[in-house]
């Protein structure tokens, strides 16, 4: 009995000092854990709702900015006459309200850049509540910046906001609006381009008739108002890659002095924006763009735009107009004729019967196969694309190279003719009159010819 008690309490003691060893790795692990969070918590250098931030102050080594939150936007309230960059002051409140720091470290302010002399301060405010960082240098691998913060002494390095590694810039140029215009797509009332001395097109808007237009002398072509409005959302909600030189004096630096072409944007609220191409880079990626308001020619901006970005410099009225036209609808004619190459071709149309006449043959219009290829004939030289407007050309009704005389069921004549225009283009004439538009010579030559699609015909319907 004595030896069970004995081994009893041999194994209590035992089991004892087991627990004890587990109580004290217990406690460890709690210490270190403890620690870890404590760690953890310290690195969390800021967390607020960035809703309730309705201030911003920057503070840089030589100049100071002042950010309000006002009518659900940011204006510079102090510091400048600029438009600010909206987005990015909603990054910046955005990016602070949950700021992480990666390490702390020690040392002299002046190895971050954190002394007085280099740092810039963001101070972010609202709801009764202030939040400062002190913003120092970039790491030497690019893939941090040192801060410090209130309430705290240890300097932190933050991981950069961009991939590339550049600093969280506090910097004028990061401020400004980026914007190539400052209207909404209902507030421009004008769209005007210049090349070489001469206006390339113009645009107005008419609130009368809620309408856009080219010039009177435009008004005979179908207007195409999608390719406005297009151009128009590209416009407004373009912003530059790059912010350059401000208040550029030598406009030889960019090509300004000898621009590509300018486009002035003209607002509702009668103010004027006018953005000018300069040099584009030498793969012809980039553009630069010196951008300025009436009246502030002197406050001008000179900003990096990709090129395919603002083509709208480089259009002309061809871009605004539907280039495809239409000539009488074969639904609509009682006879039309063709003269082409040296020979005619005449058809007299039967609506009713489905049918029409040809060198006094029927051609049975029915016949789904038939009236397939007869469209294709009579399209080829009632439907064309317009390449080019030229309004200051004066060609002859001379030697047509194509003539076609539609008489259409109420006994209305209408005439077209194609002229050589040079470099396989025809200039259009409709009724007699030159149109200003150029269109290709393929309804002449080619598989697109109106000869090509008559011999089809001719197969399908077994005339000759």
């Amino acid at each position: 009995m004595k030896k069970i008690i004995i081994s009893f309490l041999i194994l209590l003691i035992a089991a004892g000092g087991s627990l004890g060893v587990y109580l004290n790795v217990r406690k460890k692990s709690e210490k270190e854990t403890k620690k870890q969070q404590e760690e953890i918590a310290d690195l969390q250098l800021f967390s607020f709702s960035p809703e309730t931030i309705d201030k911003i102050v920057i503070n840089n080594p030589d100049a100071s900015y002042t950010a309000q939150f006002q009518d659900d936007q940011w204006v510079l309230t102090d510091g400048g006459d600029f438009d600010l960059d909206g987005e990015y002051m909603e990054l910046i409140r955005s990016y602070f309200s949950t700021l992480t720091a990666s390490d702390k470290h020690s040392g002299n302010l002046e190895d971050y850049s954190l002394d007085a002399e280099h740092a810039s301060t963001v101070t972010l405010s609202g709801g009764g509540q202030s939040y400062t960082v002190t913003i120092g240098g970039i790491s030497p691998t690019k893939e941090y910046y040192y801060v410090m913060v209130d309430g705290k002494s240890d300097i932190y390095s933050v991981e950069s906001v961009y991939s590339s590694g550049s600093n969280f810039s506090t910097e004028k140029m990061m401020l400004k609006s980026k914007d190539l215009v400052p209207f909404e797509d209902d507030g421009i009332e004008r769209i005007t381009a210049i090349k070489n001395g001469k206006v390339t097109y113009d645009l107005t808007y008419d609130d009368e008739s809620g309408e856009w237009s080219l010039p009177e002398e435009y008004s005979d072509f179908g207007f195409d108002v999608t390719a406005v409005t297009s151009m128009i959302n590209v416009i407004t909600r373009l912003q530059a890659e790059q912010m350059l030189d401000e208040n550029l004096e030598d406009m030889a630096k960019y090509g300004f002095d000898d621009p590509y072409a300018e486009v002035i944007v003209k607002g509702k609220d009668g103010t004027e924006r006018h953005i000018i191409a300069g040099d584009f880079s030498e793969d012809g990626t980039y553009a630069n763009m010196l951008v300025y308001d009436s009246g502030s020619e002197e406050k001008n901006q000179v900003e990096v735009y990709y090129k395919s970005d603002v083509d709208f410099v480089d259009y002309t009225p061809i871009n605004f107009i539907a280039t495809t036209v239409y000539n009488p609808s074969q639904y609509d004619v009682s006879r039309f004729k063709v003269a082409y190459d040296g020979q005619e071709y005449e058809f007299t149309m039967d609506q009713e019967q489905k049918k029409c006449q040809y060198n006094g043959q029927t051609i049975q219009l029915a016949v789904q196969s038939i009236l397939t290829e007869f469209t294709n004939f009579y399209n080829s030289f009632s439907i064309y694309v317009v390449k080019k407007i030229d309004m200051e050309a004066e060609p002859e009704l001379k030697d047509p190279l194509l003539s076609v005389e539609y008489e259409l069921t109420d006994g209305t004549i209408k005439t077209y003719h194609l002229t050589d225009a040079g470099n396989q283009q025809c200039y259009v004439f409709v009724d007699g009159k030159y149109t200003g538009e150029i269109t290709s010579d393929s309804s002449i030559i080619g598989n697109s010819s109106v000869r090509n699609y008559f011999d089809i015909l001719c197969d399908e319907a077994d005339i000759s």
